[in-house]
């Protein structure tokens, strides 16, 4: 049988509407064209962007004890957030806004960060040396204020030192005593900060975006050259490897990308250097990415090894402008307990445009004024930072709702996480959530806490999650929702509202 394969230049429907990284309706300098747009653009959104939000958002953060958001890590539910480096992250910026956004991630209860300031094309000189140290050096030590740790990326040399003469592409061989020296001297930079992770390049199984004109056998050097520089320095730093895009199925990536280059990657032994994986955005009830990572490590007779989220951004919505502020808390639900994800990098810091085109999720807009989707974030980490899994049930018909156990030291014994899906074909917008005893506090998406509330009768959700905190487990049968009834399905996945490379 002969495996039909789809290439990215006969695969442009395969193109979700993509978002668009912004500018803000209320943002009071730099007035401009691109302000201008983002303006009428936000308006289609559902981000509700204004001063007073705002406003609303500070307020509430400002009320969380930070220090315990900073002593309160797990290395299993790993809060994470990509976008905090260049452009949006500047040593010449805006300090006063940038110090005030990190403060805020450090309320919300962000534990890490990902960033590209690692990458050899950033870090190096106008003569290819790795001296340019300014924006990783500001942000190091702006993540170490909140104890917060770094996931970096690394690769990616100069063009003129690369197989394809472009900086998302390999290095050549012949340059690879220079390639040993940047590794050595930006990895030793790090010393004295939390950098637990370091990711090599990105979404390579794209190799006609990602990995340009360069191969598997190419990719594993690169990530044994890296192995050994972080050894050779006595650092606790994993290496993390793929970051999978166009693995979500078969078919994606043409001859050599896609599944063909991760599977090769394996024959050649990158399990050898690699302490974990990593894909991105995964779209849920369309692909299994983190399952099929893990059958690919069972095949080559490999025991499995964490698998990271590194960027994640809201595949629930149907289409673009759809995606509400609350959705983020079902992708870490989704990430940590459904895909038994260790951390999930939400995508992105702060809107901005790319590519002409609005990224309009982010935790803050383009003048670094919080958005609501930061108590979002904020509450997902409430209710599952620490909390493992008891089960995923579905107590009615829409329903999904993730049953957490806490930690020794919470003051109540479960995390009840809830919400109405949207079928398609459901009358009701909102259903009485049953099964339920006892008194509890049930905390909203805003953050906003009901205390004290007789869960006898029931509770009314919607669409919008909910956290109820309790002593007592829900009389529900365990069903292993989804893992039966949203069995991967490649027809789907090829629709599914993912982004592709080619989206960024």
């Amino acid at each position: 049988m002969v495996m039909k394969v789809i290439d990215k230049k006969c695969s442009s429907y395969l193109s979700i509407l993509t978002f668009l990284y912004c500018i803000p309706t209320f943002a009071y300098a730099d007035v401009n064209a691109d302000h201008k747009t983002y303006q009428i653009e936000i308006l289609k959104t559902r981000e509700e962007v204004s001063a007073k939000e705002a406003d609303y958002v500070y307020k509430k953060l400002m009320q969380r004890n930070l220090q315990q958001q900073i002593a309160n890590r797990d290395d299993n539910t790993q809060f994470g957030l990509h976008g905090m480096e260049i452009p949006a992250v500047n040593a010449n910026g805006d300090l006063t806004k940038i110090n005030q956004a990190y403060s805020l991630l450090a309320r919300a209860g962000v534990d890490s960060l990902r960033s590209f300031e690692t990458a050899w094309h950033r870090v190096s000189d106008s003569s290819g040396n790795p001296t340019n140290f300014t924006q990783l050096d500001f942000q190091l030590k702006e993540a170490k204020k909140y104890n917060m740790s770094h996931l970096f990326v690394f690769g990616y040399p100069p063009a003129k030192y690369t197989v394809a003469n472009n900086k998302l592409s390999a290095v050549q061989s012949k340059y690879y005593d220079k390639y040993k020296d940047y590794l050595h001297v930006t990895l030793s930079r790090l010393k004295g900060y939390n950098v637990k992770y370091a990711e090599l390049a990105n979404e390579v199984d794209a190799p006609s975006v990602w990995w340009m004109k360069s191969t598997p056998e190419q990719y594993v050097q690169e990530m044994k050259m890296l192995k050994e520089s972080i050894a050779a320095l006595g650092l606790p730093i994993k290496t993390v490897a793929f970051a999978a895009t166009y693995s979500r199925n078969s078919l994606l990536g043409g001859i050599t990308g896609g599944r063909r280059f991760i599977d090769k990657s394996f024959q050649l032994g990158i399990d050898q250097y690699s302490d974990a994986y990593s894909i991105h955005h995964f779209s849920y009830g369309n692909d299994d990415l983190p399952g099929y990572m893990r059958s690919v490590q069972a095949k080559h007779h490999l025991s499995n090894k964490e698998i990271l989220d590194t960027e994640q951004l809201d595949t629930a919505s149907t289409g673009r402008f759809q995606s509400n502020p609350y959705d983020l808390i079902k992708l870490f639900a989704r990430g940590f307990y459904y895909y038994d994800m260790k951390r999930v990098d939400y995508f992105i810091a702060k809107d901005r445009y790319l590519n002409n085109k609005l990224y309009y999720f982010g935790l803050f807009d383009i003048d670094w004024n919080p958005k609501l989707r930061l108590l979002a974030y904020a509450m997902a980490v409430d209710s599952m930072k620490g909390r493992t899994l008891i089960g995923i049930y579905q107590p009615s018909k829409g329903v999904e709702a993730y049953v957490l156990k806490s930690k020794e030291d919470s003051p109540t014994k479960y995390s009840i996480i809830a919400w109405l899906n949207d079928t398609g074909t459901q009358s009701n917008k909102s259903v009485l959530l049953e099964g339920l005893s006892g008194n509890a506090d049930i905390e909203h998406w805003n953050l906003d806490i009901a205390k004290n509330i007789d869960l006898t009768k029931g509770v009314q959700i919607d669409n919008r999650p909910i956290a109820i905190y309790t002593n007592q487990l829900p009389s529900w049968v365990n069903n292993n929702k989804m893992k039966n009834a949203l069995y991967a399905d490649e027809s789907r996945a090829l629709k599914s509202h993912a982004p592709m490379p080619t989206d960024k």
